[in-house]
């Protein structure tokens, strides 16, 4: 049996909230996480398949890297597009058979007559989950007669997902490590494709299986913060609790190697057993997609986790067991009134979310949302969904004026990332988050304190943090953030690290703000 070169290509990301570009340069990575989706697909190919991986957002691609290849593996969201349309070009100019899959060929193929003379560049469309469609294309391929599109939308059972292939990076090249635990989700909102690819029915990974694959990255001799992409961790609660049982253990008998975040829904403060073993597993933070203060505009848009609750209450007893929410915001529903660019506001402020992406809506493909605006006639075709929602470019005729739109997102914006107001936030979560005391370290329970004391000494790269925070108190920014720093530790010693890494992240956070305000000035 022949060897077959696969370059697998994950491209560059833009910046945007997300990507944390100062703060990583300060930490010494390169980028916020590896590309796990090219790496699973890596691990299903058979033995003669030879793969390199090229991350755009760790290197350029090397040209040679790809004549060498007899195939190219891409993958991508909506907001690679124009990485991806580079990338399609030079495969082109050198005759090399593409195969792609991911969330933008998903979207895109059969969305509009612009996107599908994009997608005819690429030889072979692997559409929904690899585990249902990879295995066919790769027999057909063998045989030299290969389908354009393989498209089973059968939902794979995930015991066929193999542990990702971490041998194809370089693990302290990324801030982050990534893993799955589940797919789908059991809510219905209009806005969201996630149902649409994945389905409403919550599919986990089980115990034994997802914990090998935590070995598997702590045998790589990686040591910090570890992302669980699941876009609902906690959908299937009764599953995640048993595996967190487990993880909770591992994790205290290691000395907490490893700080989580996830994205989960609202719902997860209801239930107190989940909120402690999430804490014992060493979740620092949780992605929230809140979206609107506006209890009108969560209903009309089904987002009932949300509505159903006091999500003020719920966001402080999530932080003050420990875990930083990030919220996710949405301006342009059709239910906005002119206030809501000030009640935004004030539910920012109040709650401490310190990182706030508010973003404008976009009508992504396949989604409820779209479907009923295409009935009513309000979709700009125009305009592509390119998923980056801090580009200004609205893909569909709001309600509200577009110009008062965009001129209230662009203050929401400005005025969430003032220094002032960011710092502000900042200590509100400080405030919140229990044992930063010593003192108060000494009564808690002894996982806390090994939890506690990895918080404190979780950085790989200490003498690059020391030399760039030194460089940034130079920095204009620098002097308020040094006060935030020092004005930090009345809540007690541990939270120094915290408090350095929010700096780090503010900068970020400035900068991105900067570009979304000239893009709304234009």
């Amino acid at each position: 049996m022949r060897n077959i070169n696969v370059l697998m290509i994950q491209p560059k990301t833009p910046p945007s909230f997300w990507s944390h570009d100062n703060s990583l340069k300060a930490a010494g990575f390169k980028t916020v996480m590896p590309p796990l989706g090219l790496m699973t697909v890596a691990a299903m190919l058979p033995e003669n398949y030879k793969v390199k991986l090229a991350d755009l957002n760790v290197s350029q691609l090397d040209l040679q890297d790809v004549d060498k290849s007899d195939v190219v593996f891409l993958t991508g969201m909506w907001i690679h597009h124009d990485s991806i349309m580079k990338i399609l070009d030079i495969c082109r100019e050198r005759g090399k058979t593409v195969v792609a899959g991911g969330p933008y060929v998903q979207s895109a193929y059969g969305f509009s007559e612009r996107d599908n003379l994009e997608l005819e560049r690429i030889d072979h469309l692997i559409l929904y989950e690899a585990e249902n469609n990879l295995p066919s294309f790769l027999e057909d391929f063998e045989q030299g007669k290969a389908k354009r599109v393989y498209d089973n939308k059968e939902k794979p059972d995930l015991a066929l997902t193999p542990p990702p292939r971490f041998d194809l990076i370089k693990p302290n090249d990324y801030a982050s490590m990534a893993l799955q635990f589940s797919r789908g989700c059991p809510f219905d909102c209009e806005f969201c494709d996630i149902i649409k690819m994945f389905g409403r029915v919550p599919r986990t990974k089980g115990t034994d299986q997802f914990m090998r694959e935590v070995e598997a990255v702590y045998a790589t001799g990686y040591r910090g913060r570890l992302f669980i992409v699941d876009d609902n961790f906690t959908a299937n609660k009764k599953k995640v609790k048993d595996m967190l049982r487990r993880l909770a253990a591992w994790q205290e008998e290691r000395g907490y190697p490893y700080l989580l975040f996830t994205e989960a829904c609202m719902d997860m403060a209801g239930d107190d057993e989940l909120l402690d073993l999430m804490v014992r597993s060493g979740f620092t933070s949780v992605f929230i997609g809140i979206e609107s203060p506006d209890v009108e505009t969560l209903r009309a848009t089904k987002k009932s986790m949300n509505y159903s609750c006091d999500m003020s209450a719920a966001i402080e007893k999530i932080q003050r067991a420990g875990i930083e929410v990030m919220g996710g915001f949405i301006l342009g529903f059709d239910t906005d009134t002119e206030d809501v660019f000030d009640r935004q506001l004030d539910f920012i402020r109040r709650n401490g979310i310190v990182q706030s992406m508010v973003g404008l809506l976009n009508a992504l493909p396949h989604t409820e949302l779209y479907k009923r605006l295409e009935r009513e006639g309000r979709l700009i075709l125009d305009n592509s969904c390119r998923g980056d929602n801090v580009d200004t470019a609205l893909n569909f005729i709001p309600k509200m004026p577009e110009e008062k739109l965009v001129k209230g997102y662009r203050r929401v914006i400005m005025e969430t990332y003032d220094p002032r107001n960011y710092f502000a936030r900042a200590s509100i979560l400080l405030g919140r988050f229990p044992y930063m005391k010593i003192s108060k370290l000494h009564q808690a329970e002894p996982w806390r304190k090994k939890l506690s004391k990895s918080k404190l000494t979780n950085y790989s790269n200490k003498s690059k943090l020391a030399f760039e925070l030194v460089k940034f108190f130079f920095s204009p920014f620098g002097i308020q953030g040094l006060l935030f720093i020092i004005k930090s530790l009345r809540f007690g010693i541990f939270t120094m690290p915290i408090s350095v890494e929010l700096t780090f992240r503010g900068i970020h956070y400035m900068n991105v703000t900067k570009r979304i305000t000239n893009n709304a000035a234009r």
